[in-house]
């Protein structure tokens, strides 16, 4: 079974996290539901971990706990998301072929590999084998990226000494649009590939 459909568990803590938040503000679940205008029965059920909640329920209950998305990623809702947390583990460790390959390892225990996932994978290979050779398909990946998210920086900071000059270029100007107020993975992808712009 994949690992990726167990992921019930994080609605249960986005749950738990929200019941905790509210009461500690003094908010009631019918004073929650007049605003939301949620039934109180659905943001009950959702704090008690027994059903999950539409996005935009979800949203809707952020906005009134003056909640952002952020807030829940830096709390413990996100704890199970495996491939995330191997990939930033994966470029703490990027000079350690030893832990690379434990991670590749990991990775390929999973079921079924999203396209991300498959790319993380060959990216790991090409770091293990120090492989000069970067694979059509993580080139694609990067070519057709429309944004860089936090999952995507990481596997171009890993990636970075086998891109093309070209594909260089398309991630510089992908992570220049975080001017200002830059992520601190997004700094260093800028600063790693700010060279290629000039």
């Amino acid at each position: 079974m994949s690992k990726v459909a167990n992921t019930f568990s994080e609605v249960q803590n986005a749950g738990q996290l929200i019941r905790d938040i509210r009461k500690t503000r003094g908010v009631s679940v019918n004073e929650l539901a007049q605003v939301t205008g949620l039934a109180c029965s659905v943001i009950s059920k959702f704090e008690r971990g027994k059903t999950d909640i539409q996005f935009s329920s979800m949203i809707k209950i952020l906005s009134a706990m003056s909640l952002t998305l952020e807030d829940l990623c830096h709390s413990a809702v996100f704890d199970e998301f495996l491939i995330n947390e191997l990939v930033e583990k994966a470029y703490q460790f990027k000079n350690d072929p030893v832990m690379l390959k434990n991670i590749l390892d990991e990775i390929q225990q999973r079921d079924m590999l999203l396209r991300q996932e498959r790319v993380f994978k060959l990216i790991l290979i090409m770091r293990i084998n120090t492989s000069q050779l970067c694979p059509i398909e993580v080139n694609d990946y990067f070519d057709n990226l429309e944004e860089l998210l936090t999952f995507d920086a990481y596997l171009a900071l890993l990636a970075e000494p086998f891109l093309s000059r070209r594909i260089g270029l398309r991630i510089a100007k992908a992570v220049s649009r975080y001017q200002g107020q830059r992520p601190q993975i997004m700094a260093a992808v800028f600063d790693a590939f700010v060279d290629r712009i000039v």
